[in-house]
């Protein structure tokens, strides 16, 4: 995705009319060698939050390109997320304009850009961009990241529309399916339904069904069966964020302070991290229940900055203010 809606076009054109003319497999392999390399820098700077200078490493990989493929794509999205990081909303938009000329069916694409519309108060145009997003997901997912975006915004009703709507759809044979009709039974509140299609969903091999099931099983009063489903889920992915922030939680529990810090730095100094809110607060607890006051306090003045909608935490972060004060005698 390029920032502006009309070079991203033309250079999709040149790019296509040019593949035949590059200079052999050498000169090919270079271009390659470069954009990979510039992506990179894009993604290292998407992480150090230089939102701008990881927008122009991603532009110019893609001038790099010497066609457009999954590899060129997958840059657009880290390139529209970049534009919206930055507060871009108008170029982030523009980004999904043109990746959705160049694939009119791509459901994510309509789904990052209805979220955007949606946080600029567009909602007619983003109920539109949603509604394209269902009719080309390839599973009933969708549905469910729409309710979240809906409900978080305001639109509760609406939401639970898209909720309804994915329990009239038939879950056919994929797995996952039936682990979202479990969970959003699971928001209705019908235990039973929630159980019954989340077992199915581990059943037919979706391992991370586990975690869901498991929240069902004990909202149902059975936290023996949610343990084994726990233990289920780190039997197969023991390496996961998910398995250090459970096994973290269980030497909480057990008092084993210092196993659980790391258990859970563990988890965030992984290359994939898909639960990296909890961890933080999970460490930053942990720290604080082994009496490292100052540290869980450093800790805390980190997450409310890239969290400052904890209310929970800014409450806690004064405590540990107060705390650090007391231990130091300074007011």
């Amino acid at each position: 995705m390029i920032s502006e809606k009309m070079a991203f076009g033309r250079r999709i054109g040149m790019i296509l009319l040019a593949g035949c003319l590059l200079a052999g497999c050498a000169s090919t392999q270079k271009r390659t060698e470069k954009e990979e390399a510039y992506r990179k820098i894009g993604i290292n700077a998407m992480e150090a939050k230089n939102y701008t200078a990881a927008i122009e490493a991603f532009d110019n990989a893609l001038e790099q390109a010497g066609a457009v493929g999954a590899n060129e794509v997958d840059i657009c999205y880290y390139k529209a997320a970049a534009q919206y990081a930055a507060g871009n909303l108008s170029d982030a938009i523009a980004t999904y304009d043109t990746m959705l000329e160049y694939d009119g069916k791509d459901a994510e694409a309509y789904f990052l850009r209805g979220c955007i519309n949606l946080n600029r108060k567009e909602s007619e145009k983003a109920q539109e961009d949603f509604a394209s997003a269902v009719k080309y997901a390839d599973d009933l997912e969708m549905y469910l990241a729409i309710y979240n975006s809906l409900n978080g915004a305001g639109y509760e009703s609406e939401g639970r529309a898209y909720l309804e709507q994915a329990l009239e759809k038939k879950p056919g044979k994929k797995a996952k399916n039936y682990t979202v009709r479990g969970r959003i039974y699971f928001l209705k509140g019908d235990l039973n339904e929630a159980v019954e299609n989340l077992a199915k969903a581990v059943e037919k091999g979706d391992t991370n069904a586990n975690l869901y099931l498991a929240q069902a099983y004990e909202a149902s009063g059975d936290p023996a069966q949610a343990e084994a489903c726990i233990n289920a889920y780190i039997e197969v992915y023991p390496k996961s964020s998910v398995s250090y922030n459970q096994l973290g939680r269980r030497a909480l529990e057990d008092g084993d302070y210092g196993e659980a810090i790391g258990r859970f730095e563990e988890g965030l100094s992984l290359e994939e991290v898909t639960n990296e809110q909890e961890l933080r607060s999970n460490l930053i607890a942990a720290y604080e229940f082994s009496g490292e006051f100052e540290r869980a306090e450093e800790l805390m003045q980190e997450y409310i900055k890239d969290y400052p909608g904890d209310e929970a935490a800014a409450r806690e972060h004064r405590f540990l203010a107060r705390n650090k004060n007391e231990e130091t005698g300074t007011e």
